[in-house]
């Protein structure tokens, strides 16, 4: 699903062309290859991501897409916040579009994994920083790009 919004939200691979697709791909192999030797912590010498934070917001618990979220951010520069559907109000007094606002005013960018694709939606359409799917009851397309590089 493309949303209209002056930011770039990843929901879906809807979202991006089948050539974005390919060069991101590509750009994470060359990555993954200079990484080699390297221990997982270092920071890439270019560091893309320096100063910039991912909040990474967790309404279904996962090992795997919280530490790869984690890591990357570490080894592109930049930090991550998580927090976990009993470390938000979320649901119990604070709207989807209050989270999104208030977060916005926090971190460059938003990673949820949601029990609703309804609530990724809303949420992309009150924040003011681009919005990841980290998996949803519709679809996980981050997976599907991991799924892509093996």
């Amino acid at each position: 699903m493309i949303l209209k919004s002056k930011y770039r939200h990843f929901l879906s691979l809807a979202d991006i062309e089948a050539s974005e697709l390919r060069a991101i791909l590509d750009e994470a192999h060359r990555r993954k290859a200079a990484r080699k030797g390297m221990a997982k912590g270092a920071v890439d010498a270019d560091a893309p991501l320096s100063g910039h934070v991912l909040a990474l917001l967790f309404e279904k618990s996962s090992t795997r897409t919280r530490f790869s979220f984690d890591m990357a951010m570490r080894q592109l520069g930049g930090a991550s916040i998580t927090a976990s559907s009993g470390d938000m109000q979320l649901g119990r007094g604070e709207t989807v579009d209050d989270t999104a606002r208030v977060l916005s005013r926090f971190v460059d960018g938003i990673m949820l994994r949601a029990n609703a694709h309804s609530d990724l939606i809303e949420l992309a359409r009150s924040a003011d920083v681009p919005v990841i799917n980290g998996l949803t009851d519709y679809n996980h397309p981050c997976q599907i790009m991991a799924d892509l590089m093996t």
